[in-house]
């Protein structure tokens, strides 16, 4: 019997995690959900505790986690020089206080 394995390339891809109020709160729906946005899955909705469940299961298979770097743009200082003209004032407006 030959078994062919068939790997898949997988593109990484970025997410972002937001906590969001549940607009249409019902009888045991949790308030709040925490959002997972996918670049290209899309949204998904996951409550605290399925949160926590996921990180009991992450802590106890650490190595099915892809390991991910995380890594500040380096800040860049932009310095712009302004030069505002103030007109004079003449003597008729140091007298009248124009």
């Amino acid at each position: 019997m030959n078994t062919t394995k068939i790997m898949k390339t997988v593109r990484h891809q970025r997410a972002y995690i937001k906590l969001v109020n549940n607009k249409k709160l019902r009888t045991n729906a949790s308030k709040q959900y925490l959002q997972v946005f996918a670049e290209t899955d899309g949204g998904y909705l996951f409550t605290a505790n399925e949160m926590e469940k996921a990180k009991k299961r992450a802590e106890k298979n650490p190595e099915d986690l892809y390991p991910v770097e995380f890594t500040e743009p380096k800040t860049k200082v932009i310095t712009k020089e302004v030069i505002v003209e103030v007109p004079a004032k003449g003597l008729f407006a140091k007298i009248f206080g124009f």
